[in-house]
């Protein structure tokens, strides 16, 4: 346990670079998807490229806290991006790659295959959903999009949200370090739920947030977290990252062709 508790600087930066290179995928698609509202919006009180400056280093600094705390206490209780570290520390084996990309692809297809006949359903209800919006985006926008999921989401809502309150949790209920079933399945319905929260500020700059949008949201997005949350705990975070991958594939790329 000494070991797996030590801090490591190299996956630090490894998943720091991958949270951002995340980020950047979503702009192109983000920008087609919400262009036309950010262009309406009053005239900021500063110059645009100050107030990206600014925000860009508030972001950055944000994001290493993320990625540090996520560490930290994932680490505390067992759970963390166990493939990446083993390869840092010469351990590497790759049948466990291959166990770690199955079990993430597969994950993929199911929470896709789910949720994309409901929501091509939902879409009859709500024809400004970003997913209707979407089909008229080109497919390398929405391919660099899934990095979002794959990347950013999972590291900020498993490895830091999901572990935050699995650790919390998990010391208030028994004051030891191995993490029972229940403080984990608590955390991790606790963080599906910000999980499917966290897209509704997107959501609003389209349309208007409803009992039905919140209810989509929570059903839709908590069930894909509860499941790459899951993966995150009996396979580790390189398995979830894959997994929300392919399900923003199929529901991305593959599911605006059905419209």
């Amino acid at each position: 346990m000494g070991a797996r508790l030590r801090f490591s600087w190299r996956l630090f930066w490894i998943l720091f670079v991958a949270a951002i290179v995340g980020i950047l995928g979503a702009v192109p698609a983000g920008l087609e998807l919400f262009g036309s509202v950010l262009a309406t919006a009053e005239s900021p009180p500063l110059p645009v490229p100050v107030l990206i400056l600014i925000g860009a280093i508030q972001n950055l600094i944000l994001l290493g806290l993320f990625v540090g705390i996520g560490l930290v206490l994932s680490a505390k209780i067992g759970l963390g991006a166990e493939y990446t570290q083993a390869w840092l520390d010469g351990e590497f084996d790759s049948s466990q790659l291959w166990k770690a990309f199955r079990f993430g692809f597969l994950g993929g297809l199911l929470v896709g295959g789910v949720l994309l006949p409901l929501i091509i359903v939902l879409a009859n209800y709500l024809p400004n959903l970003p997913f209707v919006t979407a089909a008229k985006i080109p497919i390398w926008k929405r391919a660099l999009m899934c990095l979002y999921g794959g990347f950013y989401e999972e590291i900020f809502c498993r490895l830091f949200l999901l572990s935050l309150f699995a650790w919390l949790i998990n010391r208030s209920w028994r004051k030891v370090q191995k993490l029972s079933s229940g403080a984990f399945w608590a955390a991790n319905l606790t963080a599906a739920v910000l999980f499917g929260l966290g897209h509704l500020p997107s959501v609003s700059l389209v349309m208007p947030i409803t009992p039905l949008v919140v209810g989509a949201a929570l059903v839709l997005n908590g069930f894909a977290g509860l499941v790459f949350g899951w993966l995150f705990r009996i396979r580790g975070l390189e398995t979830a990252m894959i997994a929300h991958f392919t399900a923003d594939v199929v529901l991305w790329i593959i599911g605006p062709e059905f419209l």
